[in-house]
């Protein structure tokens, strides 16, 4: 586990959620993102996984360099993980933040577009995978929607990850999930779906 967590560090996944205590107003909370039963439906298998769920006060997005990530403040967040208690694979993590102005959250969005355009390929410092990065199919969900897919290389495994933001005014959500062969687009999109509806 240690070693996947280490590897989305060079694509967006570890980018996404860093985690402390929730602010006020309009506040964000659990309900506002996907719940461990909208997982599970949308992936079966991890019916008998281990979940969590964490209150957000710092996101983190794309710094000047591919593999930098960098801490962005949030008015208030909530964020749940999921994974298999039998196998490494896969893991799911759903989030849902409010930015402090419709213009942050856009512009949060645009680090992203960039990263998918800048990063195509790079190596990641700290485990030395070749990370490929590439723009992912494109959803119609609120105000604007982004699906980035990465694949880290290793010298004798890969992960994929496929990570879908939708923005709805200055609230953003992310799915992410990740395994151990490429994560179709209609694997994310129901669960995606249900996050952009719950965003609003």
């Amino acid at each position: 586990m240690t070693r996947t967590t280490l590897s989305l560090a060079g694509s967006l996944a570890t980018a996404l959620l860093l985690v402390t205590a929730p602010a006020s107003q309009a506040a964000v909370t659990a309900k506002d993102a996907p719940k461990q039963e909208d997982i599970v439906t949308a992936f079966p298998e991890l019916a008998d996984g281990q979940f969590s769920t964490e209150k957000v006060k710092n996101i983190g997005q794309p710094g000047k360099t591919c593999d930098a990530i960098v801490r962005v403040k949030v008015k208030s967040g909530s964020y749940t993980t999921g994974s298999s208690t039998t196998t490494v694979y896969p893991i799911v993590l759903t989030s849902a933040v409010e930015m402090k102005s419709e213009a942050k959250a856009k512009a949060y969005m645009a680090t992203y577009r960039k990263y998918a355009k800048k990063c195509t390929t790079y190596t990641e410092p700290t485990t030395s995978s070749t990370v490929t990065v590439s723009k992912g199919k494109t959803f119609r969900f609120g105000d604007e929607s982004l699906t980035v897919d990465t694949q880290s290389a290793f010298d004798t495994s890969t992960n994929y990850s496929s990570s879908v933001l939708t923005r709805d005014g200055k609230r953003i959500s992310t799915i992410v999930v990740v395994d151990d062969a490429a994560v179709p687009a209609s694997s994310v999109k129901p669960l995606a779906k249900v996050a952009a509806k719950k965003l609003k």
